[in-house]
């Protein structure tokens, strides 16, 4: 349970008793910061929109969802450990990352709305996801923190991928067109070369990681997916399949190919073993 509660955002509003129901189906770990500074009431709004349809494409491919907190300080203490209870990890969208990640910018500079022991967080368990050859998918930040974790860098601000709809700065999604790679593993899953994906995001991958291939573009050329060529599954897209408007038959495939990568994969024995299992209220 989050030890930094946000109105709205809670782990009892995204799981169910049956994501604890060990049936064989393989646990997918959904990576997602219930708490974020400064976070404005849109903000929270969205981010509870897109993990509840994040959780729900889970169950509906087949897996068991289980919310990982990466604001809940209790959890950050435990390291990677929480991995060994799971099959296979999402990780959602969210906040900027602290850029003394990626730059020479100290990293004990507060900056707006960034929570660097979160980054940090998901950074340490996506380098043991990639080590473990765990099955990955980063959407829009977890793209972005996937690059990162690995040694590449992110466009601090970009304009165009999103739509700011009020003074007070808050932003709607767009549509857009984004060009896949053929022959990449994401052209592959999604059995397309160009789709039309949902984006609302102001930073992106800017220098690949050495072990990641750019797979998918947008008309600007911003990359908008990468991969790993020598993880079985290790894959991030830079917009949101589980926004509410996207292509739905996309984010079913999108994710059933992660859970059945999981279950191809999956250990049977217990697999809660470092994460409380018990059912928040």
């Amino acid at each position: 349970m989050t030890t930094q509660g946000h109105p709205g955002l809670k782990l009892a509003d995204f799981q169910k008793n049956e994501d604890f129901e060990d049936d064989g189906r393989p646990v997918v770990g959904l990576v997602v910061s219930l708490w974020a500074p400064d976070m404005s009431d849109a903000a929270v709004q969205v981010a509870h929109d897109l993990t509840a349809n994040g959780t729900q494409a889970v169950r509906n491919a087949g897996g068991r969802p289980l919310i990982i907190d990466s604001s809940d300080e209790q959890l950050q203490a435990s390291g990677t450990g929480w991995l060994s209870g799971v099959d296979a990890v999402v990780y959602l969208g969210g906040a900027d990352i602290h850029p003394g990640f990626f730059s020479d910018v100290d990293l004990a500079e507060k900056l707006e709305g960034v929570d660097p022991k979160a980054d940090k967080f998901c950074i340490d368990s996506i380098q043991k996801c990639a080590s473990d050859d765990m099955p990955t998918l980063g959407i829009c930040r977890g793209s972005q923190l996937l690059n990162a974790a690995l040694g590449g860098t992110i466009h601090q601000h970009i304009d165009g991928h999103r739509e700011v709809i009020d003074d007070a700065g808050n932003v709607a999604f767009i549509s857009e067109p984004v060009d896949v790679v053929a022959g990449s593993r994401l052209s592959a899953v999604l059995g397309s070369q160009t789709l039309t994906v949902r984006n609302g995001h102001h930073q992106a991958v800017d220098q690949v990681a050495e072990e990641l291939n750019a797979v998918a573009f947008a008309r600007d050329g911003i990359v908008q997916a990468t991969e790993h060529p020598e993880k079985s599954w290790f894959i991030g897209v830079q917009w949101h399949p589980e926004d509410e408007q996207a292509n739905k038959k996309d984010l079913a495939t999108l994710f059933e190919a992660l859970v059945k990568q999981a279950g191809s994969d999956a250990v049977k024995d217990a697999r809660f073993a470092n994460v409380d299992t018990s059912l928040p209220r």
